[in-house]
């Protein structure tokens, strides 16, 4: 009895000891497997923001082009209005299926700078196939540049990383190219600028 007694202090330390591994272990797998769970879904999101994106930027650069051919916009590559029509509700379901990622997996802000985005890229289908005219189509392509500006830098923020140079970097180039091709006055105007990469 007197020598387990004695025994009893280096048995609890050797208790202790190997409570306080498995503890430090198990704190530490937990911690590293949230890290991965972490970096699974932030590239899922990431992910889901540039097929977003893609999509959005489909559906707008097929509003342009039949913009173009109603003589809306000033650019070469024109799309007849019936061939735009159904290019336009092709690329509008996949922007809608798209869509259904970004609200699973986005962040409150994401959402709803996307949702900005897409509403003024309904706004220049309408202008482009000429159910709406109350906004002048120079002014909704700035307004779907600002709202594309929004949802880059609000996505940047979201998966941490910081925003480079300008905000102004992240404006539509054809919001630019609109506004030197239609200055205040027209008669000024000779040859119409180069089409932009959009």
């Amino acid at each position: 009895m007197t020598s387990l007694v004695q025994q009893l202090p280096a048995l609890i330390g050797v208790l202790l000891g190997a409570a306080a591994t498995y503890w430090s272990t198990s704190a530490a797998e937990r911690a590293r497997w949230r890290r991965a769970q972490a970096i699974r879904w932030d590239e899922k999101r990431l992910t889901a923001y540039t097929e977003y994106a893609r999509a959005v930027k489909k559906v707008i650069g097929i509003a342009v082009r039949i913009a173009a051919h109603q003589g809306i916009h000033p650019d070469i590559d024109k799309l007849p209005l019936d061939e735009g029509l159904l290019a336009l509700a092709s690329a509008e379901e996949e922007r809608t299926m798209k869509w259904e990622s970004v609200l699973m997996l986005g962040s409150e802000e994401a959402v709803d700078a996307a949702r900005r985005w897409h509403e003024s890229s309904f706004r220049l289908q309408l202008i482009a196939t000429g159910r709406v005219s109350d906004v002048p189509w120079v002014q909704a392509v700035e307004v779907a540049s600002r709202a594309r500006r929004s949802f880059y830098e609000v996505v940047r923020k979201d998966i941490g990383l910081t925003i480079r140079g300008s905000s102004q970097s992240y404006e539509w180039q054809l919001a630019r190219f609109v506004q030197i091709a239609n200055p205040p006055d027209d008669a000024q105007r000779r040859t119409p600028p180069p089409t932009p990469n959009r």
